[in-house]
């Protein structure tokens, strides 16, 4: 049976490399995100057994739906990649309660939506979950501090999830260089980091829980 990768924050750095791996290794891909254009042409390059699926993952409902979908048309859930960042945040002078529960929605209660909507698969395929993580808010992050009250939280959750779970792999990568489409003297490679993501799934007998990814 075809192993299903779902990403959920498909944009066109990470989430795009990472799907184009999945996909070129044999995965059919489930590609989520707000952005409706984008995902229905990157499913279009892709080819066959690439569904595009418009979600928005601060809406439970529509999480559910989207797994749903996914489990009608491509089978049981075996990798979730979570993706969805929500932009960053701001200076102390210009922060706000707002700002970061508009990122604590996308990154953290987003996240366990996705968790929770994949969950019965996961659990059926002994699958993993991949989280895209940073190093930013580590130290803490003077220039961007709803960002840096809300890295950390993720980081918890996905640690928390890793321990609850026996049967599910969970992995917190933290990224801690930029990542661009094509490598430059201080950015890591989005194909590079994709192909770390693609590695950390298949792990016979081994458990990663957290891994420090940055430029060499």
């Amino acid at each position: 049976m075809t192993r299903v990768a779902v990403i959920a924050g498909v944009g066109p750095t990470i989430g795009a490399a990472v799907a184009r791996r999945f996909h070129d290794d044999g995965f059919a891909v489930a590609l989520l995100a707000r952005s409706e254009e984008y995902v229905r042409t990157l499913a279009a390059d892709l080819g066959g057994d690439a569904v595009a699926i418009p979600t928005d993952v601060t809406d439970d409902a529509a999480v559910e739906a989207a797994l749903e979908r996914v489990r009608d048309e491509l089978g049981p859930a075996g990798v979730l990649v979570l993706n969805a960042s929500g932009g960053g945040g701001n200076p102390v002078d210009d922060a706000s309660a707002d700002r970061l529960r508009e990122l604590f929605d996308v990154r953290v209660a987003g996240s366990m939506a996705c968790v929770r909507a994949a969950l019965p698969d996961l659990r059926e395929t002994e699958g993993t979950v991949l989280f895209s993580g940073t190093t930013f808010a580590e130290p803490p992050v003077t220039a961007q501090v709803e960002w840096g009250a809300v890295a950390p939280a993720a980081r918890g959750l996905a640690l928390s999830l890793d321990a609850a779970l026996d049967d599910v792999s969970v992995t917190y990568v933290r990224i801690g260089s930029p990542v661009r489409p094509d490598a430059g003297p201080t950015a890591i490679d989005a194909t590079a980091l994709a192909a770390e993501y693609r590695r950390l799934v298949d792990h016979e007998g081994i458990a990663t829980r957290e891994i420090d990814v940055r430029k060499r």
